[in-house]
């Protein structure tokens, strides 16, 4: 894979996630409104905790990608071989 699909890859995907975190603000702030006016304060809770578990999991994914696009071939090589052998375990 050419350093330039991988940087459109990763471009694409950022640009999701962007999307994704645009998202879950934005319910949190409806959640937020909705626990001042004096919603159930319980599913707000679950609500932000939800959002807040999402991201930390989208950040961890970009994490991975900006790893794998800056690193050589031959180590991206690796760690893609690393990784499709977690997903078989």
């Amino acid at each position: 894979m050419t350093t330039q699909v991988m940087f459109v890859a990763i471009a694409g995907m950022a640009t999701f996630l962007l999307m994704v975190f645009m998202i879950a603000k934005a319910e949190t702030e409806k959640a937020r409104a909705k626990t001042a006016a004096g919603s159930d304060s319980e599913a707000v809770k679950r609500i932000l905790a939800e959002n807040a578990s999402e991201i930390s999991r989208l950040r961890a994914r970009v994490e991975v990608l900006e790893r794998l696009a800056t690193d050589s071939d031959r180590k991206l090589a690796g760690e893609i071989d690393d990784l499709r052998r977690e997903e078989r375990v």
